[in-house]
């Protein structure tokens, strides 16, 4: 597990870096950005716990090993994904909500099925870190904060998008789904959060 959360750190800050060369862009909610990436941050904390102590071991469930194994293999897809969305948005990637100049609607590479392939990885790795610890508190402080972080994040997010492309994003949404490819079914959760 400590491989495949180095890769995912890995990407990030290959991106990170490189976004680093662009002019700043105005961000929307800057403070809120700010506070959403440090309870992330934060919820990474009793992960390293598991990692390197035994002190939060008692609150394991007894999963089999063919789950905790499939929880690897669902972390290795999430990453696989992970990295098949950076490399898909290239420039355009940013790690808080802004648009800079020049920046395009990628819909191409996962975008093509998803528009936030991102978020869909990171729940994907979340699931899967839950399976493979087999640990509650690793479960929770895993997954709450992205949970929170998406649905605070969504609305914002694709509110700019429509504001930068209008009519060309509208009809993308109508297209694809948000976190799984859209089904040929009319729900309305499915609309609304996925």
């Amino acid at each position: 597990m400590t491989v495949l959360l180095l890769i995912d750190g890995g990407v990030r800050l290959y991106y990170q870096r490189g976004r680093r060369k662009f002019k700043r862009a105005v961000v929307k909610h800057e403070q809120r950005e700010k506070f959403l990436y440090y309870l992330v941050g934060l919820g990474l904390i009793p992960i390293l716990f598991y990692l390197l102590t035994s002190w939060i071991d008692t609150f394991r469930f007894p999963f089999p090993p063919g789950v905790r194994w499939l929880g690897a293999g669902l972390i290795f897809a999430g990453d696989l994904l992970f990295i098949w969305s950076h490399r898909a948005l290239g420039r355009n990637w940013s790690p808080v909500l802004e648009i800079r100049k020049g920046h395009i609607l990628v819909t191409s590479g996962p975008y093509k099925f998803i528009r936030h392939p991102m978020y869909a990885a990171i729940f994907i790795i979340g699931i899967g870190i839950s399976l493979f610890s087999s640990n509650w508190i690793v479960a929770l402080s895993y997954m709450l904060p992205v949970i929170f972080m998406y649905l605070i994040r969504i609305a914002d997010e694709e509110k700019m998008m429509i504001e930068k492309f209008g009519d060309e994003y509208r009809a993308y949404m109508i297209r694809t789904g948000r976190l799984i490819p859209k089904l040929r079914i009319s729900r309305p959760f499915y609309k609304r959060y996925l």
